[in-house]
Order: structure tokens, then sequence, then C-alpha cells
């Protein structure tokens, strides 16, 4: 039900995907009934098509606004869209949650009904995103704005699992971000989760990694705090924004003839176009939750909710949940990365 196109983009990505997954959609029935049918009649082939995509619909008599406040969302709102989608993943009856509502809901309910996976301190939002040589995970993106060396060292190894059970790299590289490369540039805290990934054998840490070449296939991985990750976040979108435009101007202003000559590229600006797309990488994950939760952009298209639906498929497909708790509980990759930086650590407890 959320997000800015709400059932007019929701539906018709679950249309879209159903034939890869089951899918419920959890929200009012007789909404939800209404844009099915409409969304079914103008899918291409609709009127010869006889079989109907195996989706399921939960009914929910509530749905949460983006200016709820998050003690009335976990106390007094029963019977949410956001949280009986999120009940189906705790019972067990759904293997992945995705949603376009308001992020910190989505959060604070998943925290309460899913909670965290056993070790992990806090979850984070992670994203893919397109560099120039294939796809990197940067994270966190807005879930803590105050993060100490071990929040960075655990995110970093959130993100590691990611590249490896769903991007299929077999030893991410992974990198801080900082003002400088030089290993004496940054905060303190930063300073001390260089020497917590330094330490951890299982981990290929390559050190800081500045803005200006988050995209150039310097690392796989890129760990920072919420509050620097969610502004880098906001301006590479800016930025992406703003070349676009200047694009369209670019075009608006050239003449007949030169827009003849442009023509003749638009098998190449097309490729352009999809490939620097954001809606292509749309979906951030939570990760460090005891489940699979992929927030989609609020202003995604139905392509955009699509591909949030296909990350949360590949989440569960490549087994994140699993290696997850492999690394925070008590399996051998998780034994082998407490031996490796206890003796660095003074001493933290979560709050």
């Amino acid at each position: 039900m959320g997000g800015d196109g709400g059932l007019t983009v929701s539906v018709p990505a679950a249309l879209q995907m159903a034939d890869q997954a089951q899918i419920a959609l959890v929200g009012d029935a007789d909404q939800i009934r209404a844009a099915l049918a409409r969304a079914q009649a103008d899918r291409p082939g609709a009127q010869g098509r006889r079989t109907t995509p195996d989706i399921i619909i939960v009914h929910a008599s509530e749905q949460l606004a983006p200016g709820d406040s998050l003690v009335d969302v976990l106390r007094h709102r029963p019977d949410s869209s956001m949280r009986q989608a999120l009940k189906l993943h705790a019972t067990g009856a759904a293997d992945a949650v995705v949603s376009g509502g308001d992020t910190a809901a989505l959060m604070a309910l998943a925290r309460q009904l899913l909670g965290m996976l056993p070790g992990a301190l806090r979850p984070a939002i992670c994203k893919p995103m397109q560099g120039v040589a294939g796809l990197f995970w940067m994270l966190d993106l807005g879930a803590n704005v105050d993060c100490s060396p071990l929040h960075l060292y655990q995110f970093a190894r959130m993100g590691d699992a990611l590249a490896r059970t769903v991007g299929g790299l077999e030893s991410p590289r992974i990198a801080l971000l900082n003002i400088g490369t030089e290993p004496h540039k940054g905060p303190r805290s930063l300073h001390e989760a260089a020497a917590l990934l330094a330490a951890d054998t299982g981990l290929q840490f390559i050190g800081y990694i500045e803005g200006n070449t988050l995209f150039s296939d310097v690392a796989d991985v890129v760990v920072t705090d919420g509050f620097s990750g969610n502004i880098a976040l906001k301006s590479v979108e800016g930025a992406a924004w703003m070349a676009g435009h200047l694009l369209r101007r670019w075009f608006d202003s050239l003449g007949f003839i030169e827009q003849a000559g442009v023509a003749l590229a638009r098998a190449k600006l097309d490729a352009l176009r999809r490939e620097l797309n954001p809606q292509s990488h749309n979906g951030a994950s939570f990760v460090g939750l005891n489940g699979v939760v992929v927030k989609s952009h609020g202003a995604a298209d139905v392509a955009g909710f699509a591909s949030a639906i296909a990350q949360a498929l590949r989440e569960v497909r490549g087994g994140l949940r699993a290696d997850l708790e492999s690394q925070f509980g008590a399996g051998p990759a998780a034994r082998s990365a407490e031996a490796s930086v206890n003796h660095l650590l003074p001493g933290e407890e979560e709050g």
C-alpha cells in the first residue's frame, strides 16, 4: 500500500514477478482486487490469457502514513499492512518482505517482530549500486547515525555476505568511506574500525576509499555510518537527476539535422539510459535482522518495484540469512571472526 504510487506500482510489479515466486499482497483487500483486475487487463495479451498468476491477497484494515509516530506504529496499529506483512515473515508463512512504505516504520516494526540475528548489534541498510565494472554494495545508508568501530566492523561482514551470496563474488574487496586514503585521515572511530577489519583474516580489507572513487571499481563493499552514507546516497541520486536534466535540455536545444544524427545513435543511447537507470537496482536490504526485508524507494516505478522483489528473491535463494547466521551466530565463521578481533576490542556492549 505504501510508496508514492501505491497499488498502481506494487500490483503490476507483483504480476511481473508472479511467475518466479508466490506473492502475497497485504493491504485493503477490496482495493487490491480492483487494482489487480486493472493490472491484469492492461497486460499485453490479457484478452487471450486464461490463467491467473499465483498471487494471494491478505487483508489488513490499516495503512501507515509517513507522518505517523513510531510509538503509534509500534503500539497502536495492530492491523497495519506493514505489520501484517512482517508477521507473515515472522511466522514462516513468507520468506521475505518487500515494502515501499516509510523506512523508519519498516525498520522499527521489523526489529520488533523479527528481531536481530544472534550476535548482530544493529541492522544496516545496504543497497547495490552500479559501478564502472559491475555492482558494488554500500552500507549503512541511514539506519544508524552514530556508529562505533564494532558496528562498522559488523556492517562490513554483512556487506561481505551480501556480495558473496547475492553478488556471487568469491572474495569481496571491503573499504571504509573516509575523507582520504592516508592512514592518519579521518576520525578515531574509523581508525579503530580499520584495525578490526585488518585483523579479520576472513575479510579482504583494502583500506579507505574517498567519495569520488566510489564508482571506479576500487571496492566491492563500502562501509560507512548511516549519516555519511545517507548523504552520499542522496548526493548520488541528485547528481544522476542533474545529469539527466542537462541531457534532456541539450537534446531539446538541437536543431532538426542534429536531432536526426542523434537518432542514428538511439539504440546506444537507450542502452546507456537503461544502464544508468536507478530503478534497475532499486531495493535496499535491511541486513542484520532475523529475516529478509527489502525497502523499495518510495518514488519507484513498476520496473523499480519489480527490481526490489527480485532483490528479495536473490537474497532468499542465495542463502543470505543462513550465511549471516553463520557470521554472527555460533558457526565456524563467527568463531573465526571473534578470535581474530577479540584482542582488539576494549569491551563493548550494545545499549
